[in-house]
């Protein structure tokens, strides 16, 4: 798998940089970070000037069965404004896609960045005059910020992109989808391609209806089944290929800097039963799959993770070139700070207190968005969406850290 350079899209709002838990487990290991002997991979180009507003697909939809989507993101709405699907959705009401919370300082390391060289002034002169030179920028949170310098994946060896539209991630991202995907291909010849749904839009953002997905480090991708892969075919013990599926988690904790695994609890038990046959240690597996001493999970537990994983990466190097170009695009108006909409078209049975709850914005807030005198609203009609979380504060000062890998024991 390769992708393809893209043009980045502009920045728009963003909330500042959160990063999630993963800490000491029973073996723990500063991750090889940069890219000391990695395959360079193309870069995207910068930022483009003059239109801050495309912020997805026309209809970026769910993570769901394919459905004709274009390639590139249209420009509209307030800052912009997202169609979602009118089927219902596996992740309505999952708020563990947007699960963060601060990693605990004595359990993080601190990954070498290429750009560290450079003073802040040089750092800002080149975020104005040569955007496209810093590499990919993961700004703020997943559920809450913006990708610039995106690369796109593209088909490959070991993958087959749904929605090449929303295929937009960072460059860590994709290398570590390569690296994983390599290490599955290499213990089990024969191994289907496996279908990669939704990533981020080309400048992050908004990607309806996920809460998440805005950064370029969520990536949503099929299960291995025994009689083969299908994108969005539902997985059960019986079905799920358990050896390839425990080889590609495995090496998304020990090769990858994962953040998180979502998936549904009865293939996570069947999972964890499958490497505890395989001889993995138990110790390991609890840290994994449990959490310690106050330290969540790995592998959690989503509603609608039955159709496909959700997997977060971190992006350090991303994430810290964005932390250090915040203030630049913040001064150049590269990220508006006014409200962002997303259209919301409304099902059987929703109600402006769900749907209020599912996007974390008010009743109040819609109806006033939309001039409605009452809550009523009707079955099938587009509904702005006002988000809260649009206007940045700012990001979190000092250099970006990551929990260090969970590897097994020795």
């Amino acid at each position: 798998m390769s992708p393809r350079a893209g043009r980045s899209g502009p920045a728009a709002a963003v909330i500042g940089l959160l990063l999630s838990a993963c800490a000491p487990a029973a073996r723990l290991a500063p991750a090889p970070h940069a890219a000391a002997g990695e395959p360079e991979r193309p870069r995207g180009e910068g930022a483009v000037p003059g239109d801050e507003r495309g912020v997805g697909d026309a209809r970026p939809g769910a993570s769901g069965p394919l459905r004709d989507r274009p390639d590139d993101p249209a420009p509209g709405g307030a800052i912009g404004s997202l169609d979602e699907p009118e089927e219902p959705s596996d992740e309505d009401d999952a708020p563990a896609d947007d699960g963060e919370v601060e990693p605990p300082p004595d359990a993080t390391v601190l990954p070498p960045h290429p750009l560290a060289h450079l003073s802040d002034e040089e750092f800002a002169a080149r975020v104005k005059s040569a955007p496209e030179s810093l590499g990919s920028m993961s700004v703020g949170r997943p559920s809450a910020g913006r990708l610039l310098n995106a690369v796109r994946l593209e088909e490959g060896p070991g993958l087959t992109v749904v929605a090449p539209g929303s295929a937009w991630a960072t460059e860590e991202t994709a290398r570590a989808l390569d690296r994983v995907l390599a290490v599955v291909a290499a213990r089990h010849p024969g191994t289907p391609r496996l279908p990669v749904g939704d990533v981020s839009a080309r400048p992050g953002g908004p990607l309806a209806p996920h809460l998440s997905h805005q950064s370029g480090r969520d990536v949503d991708i099929g299960y291995y089944h025994r009689d083969g892969v299908r994108w969005y075919r539902r997985a059960t013990p019986e079905n799920l290929d358990l050896d390839r599926q425990w080889t590609l988690s495995r090496a998304l904790v020990t090769e990858t800097d994962v953040e998180m695994i979502l998936m549904d609890a009865t293939l996570l038990r069947a999972l964890r039963e499958h490497a505890a046959s395989r001889g993995e240690s138990a110790e390991w597996l609890e840290l994994l799959f449990r959490g310690r001493g106050g330290l969540p999970p790995l592998f959690r537990h989503a509603p609608g993770h039955a159709t496909h994983v959700h997997v977060r990466f971190y992006s350090p190097v991303a994430q810290e070139t964005g932390r250090r170009a915040f203030p630049t695009l913040i001064a150049l108006g590269k990220i508006p700070v006014g409200p962002v909409f997303v259209t919301h078209v409304a099902r059987k049975g929703d109600t402006l207190e769900r749907i209020a709850r599912r996007y974390g914005t008010t009743v109040r807030a819609i109806r006033r968005a939309n001039g409605l005198g009452s809550t009523l609203i009707q079955a099938k009609k587009s509904y702005r969406i006002p988000l809260r979380r649009s206007a940045p504060p700012g990001v979190v000062a000092g250099p970006v850290r990551i929990p260090p890998r969970r590897l097994p024991p020795p």
